[in-house]
């Protein structure tokens, strides 16, 4: 894998920006307030199924809709969805989770960027949602896993050569960090952090 974004120095003193994988899917987990942007004006407590106020993060994942919907725990999953994304370009929705301050294991690594870095993230993930009249994240009702995440209408098609975990590494890539110039599998993303 060939990486992009070479001369990348992580900003000692930046924004920490965590990412998470499972076995095939990846999540970008960013604070929900810095001085340069306020999450919650995208996305109020009434977003939500709960207010979590004691929040500090908020994990953002792109993915195929169906498969996204359809499937929120493995016990759930079938192949004809998981054909269906990986064949067709098809629908996309943004999970949105809210979460206390990510620890850095196994399954999560973080990296700190520039205040310019982090603007450039922060653009990346909002032009992955898909706007209403008033400009906001679309939501869509009734659809969650739990109390604390909402699903949101996505921007881009799904398919093959643009996976969840491209999704990712192509946010870090827009946000300057270095990373594969092609991350379809969960972790790829991670062979190049500091």
């Amino acid at each position: 894998m060939f990486p992009v974004n070479r001369d990348f120095v992580e900003t000692p003193d930046g924004i920490e920006i965590f990412v998470h994988c499972n076995p095939i899917h990846s999540d970008i987990l960013i604070p929900i307030k810095t001085e340069l942007y306020d999450w919650r004006t995208e996305f109020p407590a009434e977003c939500f199924p709960i207010d979590v106020p004691y929040a500090t993060h908020m994990a953002f994942g792109w993915g195929d809709r169906g498969f996204y919907i359809e499937t929120p725990t493995w016990s759930d999953m079938k192949v004809s969805t998981a054909c269906n994304a990986i064949l067709w370009p098809s629908e996309t929705v943004m999970h949105v989770s809210l979460c206390v301050q990510p620890s850095v294991g196994h399954d999560t690594k973080s990296v700190k960027i520039s205040d310019e870095q982090y603007v450039k993230l922060v653009k990346y993930i909002r032009d992955s949602f898909e706007s209403d009249s008033a400009s906001k994240p679309k939501p869509i009702p009734g659809v969650s896993y739990g109390a604390s995440d909402a699903f949101f209408a996505g921007s881009r098609s799904y398919h093959l050569f643009q996976t969840c975990n491209c999704w990712t590494g192509n946010a870090l890539e827009a946000a300057g960090v270095k990373t594969g110039w092609f991350t379809p599998l969960p972790k790829t993303m991670w062979f190049y952090f500091p």
